[in-house]
């Protein structure tokens, strides 16, 4: 958990100061730095899918141009782009009753909560349909993160406002993304450009059976 919570905080650090640059740019498309923040609605797939519900999730990122075309109003672009995603899912009743016939110390658990989180370099192209739209596609690796807390039912005190936490697994991984997206660009919102973005994850080594499908929507500059 401190390795998560230093990794959001560098990742928030980065967006603050591409944010501080990019915002003193034209407003057009296709700036020469890129920030974004957005809500996902996923659930994990495959191997791993059964265990989890859809829950909700969020994604923060930025980057900056490598190539541009040299029009007043690029048509295409190549970008590199760092993503930070977090997700929290609620596990499913039988995969809890597994978990709790496979671990006798858990036999007091009445709810497990799930998270992945994910931080990815990804080199990103981009391309202009027209002056207000413009698609992207893009991919790339990093680090994954899968942790599940399994919670008691005893009263609620301060310290354990949901009940206190009876056992955590988490394990740490590499892992592939790739995916693409729409930036709408209204002339009112002077650069700025709400998204829809579609991604998928895909674990490495010891997380090899956890596959996250995300769908993002949010605000792009």
């Amino acid at each position: 958990m401190p390795l998560m919570i230093r990794a959001v905080r560098i990742v928030l650090l980065c967006s603050l100061l591409w944010g501080v640059g990019c915002g003193a740019q034209e407003a057009r498309q296709d700036h020469t730095c890129t920030i974004d923040f957005g809500g996902s609605a996923f659930q994990p797939i495959g191997k791993d899918g059964k265990n989890f519900d859809t829950a909700w999730g969020i994604q923060v990122g930025g980057g900056f141009a490598v190539w541009r075309s040299e029009r007043y109003r690029p048509r295409y672009g190549f970008y590199i782009t760092g993503n930070y995603l977090y997700g929290r899912y609620p596990a499913t009743p039988a995969a809890l009753t597994v978990a709790k016939t496979q671990e006798p110390s858990l036999s007091n658990a009445t709810s497990a909560v799930g998270n992945y989180s994910s931080i990815t370099i990804d080199p990103t192209f981009r391309f202009r349909f027209n002056s207000k739209v413009s698609g992207y596609v893009s991919g790339g690796s990093g680090w994954l993160h899968r942790g599940v807390a399994f919670n008691g039912a005893t009263e609620v005190t301060l310290l354990h406002a949901h009940g206190p936490t009876l056992a955590r697994a988490a394990s740490n991984s590499g892992v592939f993304d790739g995916g693409g997206g729409l930036n709408f660009t209204p002339g009112w919102m002077k650069g700025f450009m709400p998204f829809i973005e579609w991604r998928i994850y895909r674990g490495t080594a010891i997380n090899d059976s956890t596959t996250l499908m995300p769908m993002s929507v949010g605000i792009r500059w």
